[in-house]
């Protein structure tokens, strides 16, 4: 290194001088000159030294320096993220390093060079440290070099991701393109039947317009689905982003690791990305490496890409779909137009229309009928616009308007002929009189040429047709070729009959000839002639048509798709059938494979070798295979013919794909059965073993028999005698045992029988509860109906009474009329019969009081009646007005009937509400009357049961007593038995002891064989060796068994734990929720299973304690104390056959695991150590057999501790700490967390009568009782829970009963109801409105309050707040909340509650998924989900809850990017007082809540009438409103009006030129001369008369005619009544003033604006140009309907001008005439030259 040589420098230099100071040296020296004259030698050889270190220490810093560069490159391309972060961003800068880097590069390698030359003068040299300069060269080249590899990889990454970024900026904006086609479709082609035919024309132009933008977007889609499949995957770059699947990389250059090596192009699999620089990864020959990232890339395919250009593709095809069905529709109604233009004129035609058209003429016309109705049939079946009931229709209009044509085509002769032969003969006089040659001719000609025309057509149809007749083409050749023959042949015949289309021009051209000769009066037909021209010009066309449809199959199509596809068709028909019968061949082998019998390991090992032979060529065919399917492509996307219907590449792609499923059966048969064979061969192996052992074993065992035999005969004659004391003894404790058994049976009958007897009283106190809760309840209903009988009877009063006092009143009303009208007599009549009707209708309403049944026919005929009465009035009315001398009096007769009819519309809906709380009166009465007779018979049927309830309790008793006594005596007699057996017992004893004294002293009694004695375990007997060697039995204890000093019963019962365990949790037993039952009360027992399906236990834990019981020997039926395996479980119906594959496996850690290959079964631990089970599985079967009594051995079918299972290897040592550690691998049932198997046995009860552990439950209620009231629908508890909207204890307290439904409502009545929109608004005095009503009174903008009513209506009610009623929308319309012609709108609102219809699927769509799915705009559904979210959360359609932002979003009601977007907090309503955009939660925190009802008014200030406010306009009055609407007022002006915070003075001021102008020239002023009129000057000659006209017309034409002496401003009549403006000037004026006031419309009352009136030609251009200057220099355009001044832009809108007239008025026409010069001037200049009067403001010229 620098530094060491460095040192070595400074000591040399060092050594150096101090040669040359030596004095020794120097005398040496000098000898050595002297003598030998030699140079000194060690002196140079220093300094040479001291010049190789100076060289050595530059080349090593120079080199040392270039590997720092390169070092420093590496590490900063090393250290880079090619990732998808930003790529936008650091592409373009890579690239720009990356060019300096090479650059650099470049001007490196020159250095480089020169370096490297030095470095080789130096070895030249042979430098001392050559090697050391050598190493530091090879470092720096290996370093070089692998920095040229990196810029390579950097190279390939640039392109790729650079590709990656253009692939998905592209694919957006492709989708961008996409979206705004989509919206482009959807809204710019609306049509219906009321469309008119000229705009459906239109709008099919437009949507071909459409097609073709849409298709272009058809190339970038295909190119992206196809570039998708070439584009490399970067998310998985990033560590953060975790993948399921493991991740292959390619390496893009050589790299070489501690002799691992990974070359260019080989791939292998990402194992860690942790680290930026390097990554883990598994490479060829599954070495582990690490890599440097740069030099790696995660190849294609990439999903991500794959499925955005697929998307693009789907959403491309759905534009398409949506394009086809608008064209379908539009073509389909254009045809429905046009057929019923053509049956209107059809049905329009009569015999005489008929009898002057031609033949032709009229077949046209039903032909055209014809064409339309098919065009109809064939566009109507796929669209939306038709249903089935509109075709029929349309197909009886048709028929009917056929059924016409044929009827009059019928009469047509018989009526003609009597026409017809007058016309005739006078025709032909003329004929024969003037010319009868030419005419003749002409008719001939005529006839010829339509026979020519019927032939032509005849023969362009055949051969149409059979042109038609070819769909598609096939792809056999020789079928390809006879069809090219057939249309050879086609073609041929074409040219033979060209003479038909030949003879028909000239028989044209002869016709015509003919015709041009008739001359004079006779007819000519010209007409028929035209029509027969075009018809033999048709005919031509097609006749072409048909000759280039033949040269286009022939040449275009069919040679040149037959010369392309014939090789590969070819080529694929080999391969296929070579394929075909390779695989039909190899399919046989495979199978006589399979059917070959194995006999020996040698036949097998044959087998196998002759398997793989075969299974060798199933590799070697899947190339083949590819090489087939790529050739087959091939020839598919090579057209076949353009113009087919359906592809036969179908048939080709299911051939192949036939071909492929055949092969891949066949490969994966292969593999299997090698798989089985290899099996077979390792099973027979051992097999052969064993069978060796066993032979060893059934030697000794023969061996150990005859010896056991031997034994057995000298112990024959003791046993014989031990045998018959036992039997003795056993039959004494038999007889004991029986005795006890019969007692105890008896003992359980009693107990059995007093617990049905206390359960039947606590049934009978249940009864006769529900009895007394029953009559309660009948006799609230009772009350109640009391009440609303009274209250009925009330409103009835109330009606009577208004009724009398409306009679009254119109009896008044009668008596003015007649006082009034003496001079009218028989208008007495008609009043008096007017209230003989309304006493009739008095009469009517009382006898409807008695029968109410019958309300609803007589409010329909007092309705009827009333409209008559209506009428009369009306009539009557009519005629009072023609008498004036009482007018007054009669306006106060109007306004009486006008109040009267008022009262009765009130007094009407107050009997239509009468009869709605009747009819429910009458429902609430139906129902309870039925309720209270169910319950009748309820209580019938509780009386019966207690009868024979109570019965059946005597008998009981007297049953019971009955048995008491046999009890008793039976006790009295077994005593006595048992007291002789007893006596029995001891002589047996004492004569069995002494004989076993006799045989003690006649021998010693020999030992057993510990084999004969068995103790019963678990599963499975077991001896007493055994288990001596497992140390459940010790030494003392076995060797008194085998001397036989204790007996195998006696040591069970010791060691009752080890062979059987303490035992597992059994089942369940319910407990009351009113608390604990007592120890006699009998146990409601039931199996796990049956506790499941009852709801009683959770799946999972039950499932747990299933797999305890049957890992710890046995399955348990609690009720029968039977100890079931898995298979008589499941037979026996204790489990469920569902359960028997989870439960087997589990008794498997008791009997032991199996399987092939196995000689002994393995213990739970081993099958975890073999892989069999996991560790979390193990522990926990091994925990419940721990608990029950220690490990379980499979083999002994005993219970260990652990410290012999681990001597036993049934555990090790980690297993045993993790049991002492009592994991919680248990789900507690009531809290449904984790627990020991042993807490849960120590919770447990036991049955006193069969000891088995019982596991407490309490009893739960009955979950379809447990119902919540929605918004909108009930909703389950369980729903709730698994909304989240419960937490599991508040579940868990509803199923034990702690909590109540309604409790939880209230805690949770945010999600279940909400908090409430707003209801309605409260203004001033006015109190508390509805939003309908609001609106109707102008307190609330008309948008503002259809937005809040859709709020109401998407969180689940419209809301009165008058009457706190929550109403649907239909309610809500029926009664009058709403307009009915808001109800569309709110129904759809209303569907963000109730969900919106799927066509797809019956289940709602929520608001979100409506917005996917398009029903619903963005905007819309953004709206209705922030009203559901300040209400309560998002409202789920389906639950009818609204739920929180997380939980919405795992139920898909929202997505992250809506949640975001509501986070945003968008304005979507309109804040009523400003009229800004305002989120709905801010106007729900200005709004009050009412105290009593909790309703949310939204708070608004109480305004002005707007009618109210009145404007004076030029000629008349016009209200704030129109102001508002036309512009003239801004808002903010308008609502300070209504506010009151303006009047209408100020605001007039404000608006003056507006609404009266700046006033046209008034009159004239000249020299001393006082002013005057514009009459008066040109009078006195001071104006031209021309001049003075056109002055005048100003005037009027911008309001009034100005008197300049008064100030006053006239209309024209009053100008010419006070001879302002001359008579004669009266009717030019009056039309000059109709461009203020409006001109008369001929066809409607609504007055013409100027510009209107020159559009209809009611004045000429040049006249409205100039009244509209005048009015422009005024104030603007005068609006003759609101009467006030507009801007240009303004009158635009309103049709007050056009674009074109606004041009012309900008370029200042001059159409006056200036008084002074004489010259053409603009009104505007004339009033420029006024002066203007100072105290009236006039213009004075």
């Amino acid at each position: 290194d620098p530094s060491t040589i460095d040192q070595q420098l400074v000591s040399h230099q060092k050594f150096h001088s101090s040669i040359q100071r030596s004095v020794e040296v120097d005398r040496a020296r000098d000898e050595l000159v002297a003598h030998f004259l030699l140079p000194r030698p060690r002196q140079q050889f220093s300094c040479a030294r001291t010049q190789q270190l100076r060289d050595f220490m530059q080349i090593i810093q120079e080199i040392s320096k270039e590997i720092m560069w390169v070092n420093d490159r590496e590490e900063e391309e090393l250290m880079f993220d090619w990732g998808d972060k930003n790529i936008d961003q650091y592409i373009p800068r890579k690239q720009e390093s990356y060019s300096k880097l090479m650059s650099a590069l470049e001007d490196k390698e020159k250095q480089l060079n020169k370096l490297k030359a030095k470095v080789d003068s130096q070895l030249k040299s042979n430098h001392p440290a050559s090697d050391k300069i050598e190493a530091y060269r090879d470092t720096l080249q290996t370093q070089w070099s692998w920095l040229l590899q990196i810029t390579k990889c950097i190279d390939v990454h640039l392109k790729e991701n650079a590709a990656y970024s253009q692939f998905f900026r592209e694919a957006n904006e492709t989708y961008s393109a996409l979206q705004k086609r989509h919206e482009a479709v959807r809204k710019n082609f609306p049509c219906d039947k009321n469309t008119p035919l000229e705009n459906l024309q239109e709008l099919l132009k437009g949507l071909e317009r459409e097609r073709d933008k849409i298709m272009e977007n058809k190339r970038q889609v295909q190119h992206l689905v196809s570039k998708s499949k070439s584009i490399v995957r970067l998310k998985p770059r990033n560590p953060d982003e975790k993948s399921s699947s493991p991740i292959i990389v390619k390496a893009l250059c050589d790299f070489k690791q501690d002799q691992k090596v990974i070359l260019k192009d080989n791939e292998g699999i990402l194992k860690d990305n942790s680290q930026r620089s390097k990554w883990h990864v598994t490479g060829p020959g599954g070495l582990d490496m690490l890599v440097p990232s740069v030099c790696l890339m995660i190849p294609p395919p990439n999903p991500i890409s794959i499925s955005l250009a697929n998307k693009n593709e789907q959403y491309y095809e759905a534009i398409m779909s949506i394009w086809n069905q608008l064209y379908i529709n539009v073509k389909s109604l254009i045809a429905w137009q046009y057929c019923l233009l053509d049956i209107k004129r059809i049905n329009s035609l009569t015999m005489t229309m008929l009898s002057k058209m031609s033949q032709e003429e009229y077949r046209q016309i039903i032909r055209s009928m014809e064409t339309h109705y098919e065009e109809f049939k064939k566009t109507s079946k796929g669209s939306q616009m038709f249903a089935e009931e509109d075709r029929k229709v349309i197909e009886n209009q048709f028929t009917g308007a056929q059924a016409h044509y044929d009827k009059l085509v019928v009469q047509l002769p018989s009526y003609g002929q009597c026409y017809v032969s007058a016309f005739t003969y006078t025709h032909l006089c003329k004929i024969a009189l003037f010319s009868p040659s030419f005419f003749f001719f002409s008719i001939r000609a005529l006839r010829d040429l339509l026979q020519s025309l019927a032939r032509a057509e005849d023969t362009v149809k055949v051969y149409e047709a059979r042109l038609t007749e070819k769909e598609t083409t096939s792809l056999q050749p020789s079928e390809v070729q006879h069809y090219m023959t057939t249309l050879e042949a086609i073609k041929a015949e074409l040219d033979q009959k060209r003479d038909v289309l030949a003879a028909m021009e000239a028989e044209l051209t002869k016709a015509t000839h003919w015709n041009c000769q008739v001359g004079g009066p006779f007819h000519r037909c010209d007409m028929m002639l035209s029509k027969y021209t075009e018809q033999v010009s048709l005919l031509s066309d097609r006749w072409k048509r048909i000759q280039g449809q033949i040269d286009t199959r022939y040449v275009l199509i069919l040679i040149q798709d037959l010369e392309v596809y014939l090789p590969q068709l070819q080529h694929y028909q080999q391969v296929s059938t070579s394929l075909s019968d390779w695989i039909d061949i190899t399919r046989k082998k495979q199978d006589a494979l399979q059917a070959t019998k194995i006999e020996s390991v040698q036949a097998l090992k044959t087998h196998i070798s002759n398997q793989k032979v075969s299974s060798h060529p199933l590799k070697d065919y899947e190339t083949d295979l590819a090489s087939y399917s790529s050739g087959l492509e091939t020839l598919l996307n090579i057209p076949i013919k353009r113009t087919m219907l359906k592809s036969p590449s179908v048939d080709l792609n299911q051939e192949a794909t036939h071909l492929q499923t055949r092969y891949m059966e066949l490969l994966t048969l292969s593999g299997d059965y090698n798989k089985f064979l290899g099996d077979l061969l390792k099973n027979m192996e051992e097999l052969k073993i064993r069978n060796t052992r066993i032979d060893l074993l059934e030697e000794e065992l023969r061996l150990l028999k005859d010896d056991l035999d031997d034994r057995n005969t000298k112990n024959k004659s003791l046993e014989d005698a031990v045998s018959r004391y036992q039997l003795e003894l056993s039959q004494a404790q038999e007889q004991l045992l029986s005795v006890e058994d019969v007692k105890q049976k008896t003992v359980l009958q009693c107990s059995a029988t007093k617990e049905s007897l206390d359960s039947t009283q606590s049934q009978l106190s249940d009864l006769n509860d529900e009895v007394t809760r029953l009559n309660y309840l009948l006799e609230e209903e009772k009350r109640k109906k009391r009440l609303a009988e009274e209250r009925y009877t009330q409103q009835q009063e109330e009606y009577e009474g208004v009724l009398r006092k409306r009679q009254k009143e119109l009896e008044t009303v009668s008596r003015s009329k007649m006082e009034i009208e003496k001079s009218v007599a028989n208008k007495d009549h008609e009043i008096e019969q007017l209230q003989r009707q309304l006493e009739e209708e008095a009469a009517r309403i009382k006898e409807l009081q008695k029968e109410m049944s019958k309300t609803t026919a007589l409010v329909k005929s007092l309705q009827s009646q009333y409209n008559d009465i209506v009428s009369e009035r009306d009539a009557l009315l009519k005629k009072l007005h023609i008498s004036e001398k009482d007018k007054s009096r009669m306006q106060r007769l109007e306004e009486d009937l006008a109040h009267m009819k008022l009262s009765l519309d009130s007094e009407l809906r107050n009997k239509q509400r009468l009869q709605e709380d009747h009819d429910r009166v009458k429902r609430d009465v139906s129902y309870w009357k039925d309720q209270h007779d169910s319950k009748q018979s309820v209580m019938r049927q509780y009386d019966s049961d207690k009868e024979r309830l109570e019965r059946e309790k005597n008998s009981l008793k007297s049953e019971v007593e009955r048995l008491m006594r046999e009890l008793r005596e039976l006790e009295d007699t077994y005593k006595s038995r048992l007291s002789t057996l007893q006596k029995e017992v001891k002589e047996v004893t004492v004569v069995r002891q002494t004989m076993e004294t006799e045989l003690k002293k006649a021998r010693e009694p020999p030992t057993l064989d510990p084999n004969t004695l068995i103790f019963d375990g678990v599963r499975k007997p077991v001896t007493a060796k055994d288990l001596l060697d497992c140390d459940v039995l010790d030494k003392p204890t076995f060797n008194q068994l085998v001397k036989g000093n204790k007996t195998v019963p006696e040591v069970s019962v010791d060691k009752k734990v080890n062979l059987k365990g303490t035992g597992p949790i059994a089942g369940v037993v319910i407990e009351s929720p009113k608390g604990p039952r007592s120890i006699k009360e009998p146990l409601n027992k039931m199996t796990f299973t049956e506790a499941k399906k009852a709801n009683l236990l959770p799946p999972d834990s039950v499932d747990l304690l299933l797999d305890a019981q049957a890992a710890t020997g046995h399955i348990i039926d609690p009720r029968t104390n039977q100890k079931l395996t898995v298979e008589e479980a499941c037979n026996q119906g204790v489990v469920d056959d569902e359960d028997k594959e989870r439960l087997l496996a589990a008794e498997a850690a008791a009997i032991g695991y199996g399987g092939p290959g196995r000689s002994k079964p393995l213990s739970v631990f081993q099958a975890m150590r073999k892989g069999l089970i996991d560790k979390n599985t193990t522990l926990r079967l091994l925990q419940a057999q721990e608990s029950v009594g220690g490990i379980l051995d499979p083999i002994l079918s005993v219970f260990l501790p652990k410290n012999t299972a681990i001597e036993r290897d049934l555990i090790n040592d980690d297993i045993y700490r993790a049991l002492n550690q009592r994991p919680e691998l248990y789900l507690d049932p009531e809290s449904e967390e984790g627990t020991t198997y042993m807490a849960m046995k120590r919770r447990c009860k036991v049955d006193p009568h069969t000891g088995l552990l019982l596991l407490p439950v309490p009893e739960k209620l009955d979950p379809s009782k447990l119902i919540f009231e929605g918004v909108r629908k009930p909703v389950t508890h369980k729903q709730l829970l698994d909304c989240g909207v419960l937490d599991k204890p508040t579940f868990k307290d509803l199923e034990k009963g702690k909590k109540s439904v309604p409790e939880v409502s209230a805690d949770k009545i945010v999600n279940l109801k909400g908090t409430g929109p707003i209801a309605g608004v409260i203004a001033g005095n006015r109190g508390k409105l509805s939003l309908s009503e609001a609106k109707k009174q102008m307190l609330l903008p008309a948008d503002s309050a259809d937005l809040l009513l859709e709020a109401q209506a998407a969180t689940g009610h419209i809301i009165d707040p008058r009457t706190n009623q929550k109403l649907i929308v239909e309610e809500a319309c029926a009664k009058g909340l709403v307009d009915i012609t808001d109800r569309d709108k709110l129904l759809a609102a209303e569907a963000a509650a109730v969900g919106y219809k799927d066509p797809t699927s019956a289940k709602p769509l929520s608001v979100f998924d409506a917005m996917k799915k398009g029903q619903i705009d963005n905007n819309t559904g953004l709206r209705l989900l922030q009203a559901q979210e300040s209400v309560g959360g998002i409202l789920d359609p389906n639950l009818s809850v609204f739920l929180p932002h997380d939980t919405a979003i795992k139920r898909n009601l929202l997505d992250e990017n809506t949640r975001h977007a509501l986070n945003q907090c968008p304005e979507c309503y309109i804040d009523p007082e400003t009229e800004q955009d305002v989120t709905y939660d801010n106007l729900k925190k200005r709004c009050k809540t009412e105290p009593h009802t909790g309703l949310l008014l939204l708070p608004v200030t109480e305004k002005l009438d707007p009618s109210e406010l009145i404007f004076e306009g030029v000629r008349k009055p016009v209200t704030s409103k129109q102001l508002l609407d036309c512009g003239v007022l801004d808002k903010p002006t308008f609502k300070d009006l209504e506010k009151g915070k303006k009047s209408v003075p100020e605001v007039a001021i404000d608006k003056k030129v507006s609404l009266k102008g700046t006033g046209p020239i008034a009159g004239v002023i000249a020299g001393n001369q006082d002013k005057m009129s514009l009459s008066e000057a040109k009078k006195e000659m001071l104006l031209p008369s021309d001049i003075a006209d056109l002055l005048l017309e100003a005037q009027a034409a911008t309001g009034h005619i100005i008197d300049p002496k008064t100030n006053k401003k006239l209309t024209v009549e009053e100008a010419c009544a006070k001879g302002v403006v001359d008579r004669s000037d009266r009717d030019r004026l009056l039309a000059a003033e109709a461009a203020a006031v409006g001109y008369k419309d001929p066809n409607s009352a609504k007055p013409l604006s100027v510009f209107e009136a020159m559009k209809k030609g009611q004045i000429d251009n040049k006249t409205g140009l100039r009244l509209l200057q005048a009015q422009e220099s005024v104030g603007g355009i005068l609006d003759p309907n609101l009467s006030v001044f507009l801007p240009h832009d303004t009158a635009i809108k309103r049709n007050l001008l056009d674009k074109m007239t606004q041009r012309a008025l900008n370029q200042n026409p001059e159409c006056y005439i200036d008084p002074e010069t004489e010259q053409e001037v603009s009104y505007d200049a004339l009033k420029k030259t006024c002066k203007k009067e100072p105290h009236t403001g006039l213009l004075l010229l």
